[in-house]
């Protein structure tokens, strides 16, 4: 990788390349280059680029410098994200919210949510035993959202986790990370939100009414939020179980777990299914 990033002609003399390994996807690093530094991540799309084009002509991205079908580099932010911020859960909570409403004001060209489609890939990845996928595919069945209706759908980034919001030394709020961006109901975006944060529930009220005050011609549903609350849940389970086997990250176990059973918990199972269900994936 530091070799291909040597090679790019955005760079005239880079006098340092070291690895970013805090992340849980793509692999990224920062770039000490012509008197400056950069943040440089390897892309597998066009859409991340797409969306980060437009959230920088909107100053809540950084800006970028390079991009080609492997790359994409910007500014480097000095910066603390969320998730390792001081500021209580309500105050990420609210910094994240406007982040969110910038991106759905964006008008980018991308590509639109395929529950369907998500999971089924999720589950072939995983190679999961004949049984396990019989079981995966019911479940599926039952929680994909109904919803053909795209007039509503805006540009989501799919992955607002805490610590894809940086706040800088001057108190400005960035957005990264768009690889999971998508056109969507503005409550897929709040679902993954809340389920990729693990909030709990009893905030869910304050932050639709948060996200409502930022967009007041924005009416959220219960229902569908509910709805894809239980996509979410789901595809980060598999998403996390798959990490768990293919990449020996101890931080995937417990993160597997947790989002599996937050989706056990927030559908109606007769109880023998619950149990089975339950007990599918061993802890």
């Amino acid at each position: 990788m530091k070799v291909l990033l040597n090679n790019l002609p955005c760079f005239n003399h880079i006098d340092n390349i070291s690895e970013i390994t805090s992340g849980l996807s793509q692999h990224c690093f920062k770039v000490s280059a012509n008197g400056k530094t950069y943040f440089a991540k390897t892309i597998q799309s066009n859409t991340e680029v797409t969306v980060a084009l437009n959230a920088a002509k909107h100053n809540f991205s950084p800006a970028v410098v390079y991009y080609d079908s492997q790359w994409l580099i910007t500014d480097y932010i000095e910066s603390t994200n969320l998730s390792l911020s001081t500021m209580t859960t309500n105050q990420k909570i609210t910094e994240a919210l406007k982040m969110m409403v910038s991106c759905h004001q964006l008008n980018a060209k991308i590509a639109r949510l395929m529950p369907k489609d998500i999971i089924g890939e999720l589950i072939d990845e995983n190679h999961f035993s004949s049984m396990q996928k019989v079981t995966l595919m019911q479940l599926a069945q039952q929680i994909i959202p109904l919803d053909n209706d795209d007039k509503n759908d805006v540009c989501c980034h799919g992955d607002i986790n805490f610590s894809n919001v940086l706040i800088d030394n001057n108190n400005h709020a960035y957005l990264i990370d768009y690889e999971c961006s998508c056109l969507a109901p503005a409550e897929y975006d709040l679902a993954m939100f809340i389920a990729i944060n693990n909030i709990d529930d009893n905030k869910i009220p304050a932050i639709i009414h948060q996200y409502q005050s930022l967009l007041p011609l924005k009416i959220v549903s219960h229902q569908k939020l509910k709805d894809y609350l239980c996509f979410s849940y789901f595809i980060n389970s598999l998403w996390f179980y798959g990490g768990s086997k293919n990449q020996q990250n101890p931080s995937f176990k417990p993160l597997h777990k947790q989002q599996w059973e937050k989706l056990i918990s927030s559908i109606s199972l007769e109880q023998e299914r619950y149990e089975h269900l339950a007990k599918l994936f061993q802890f």
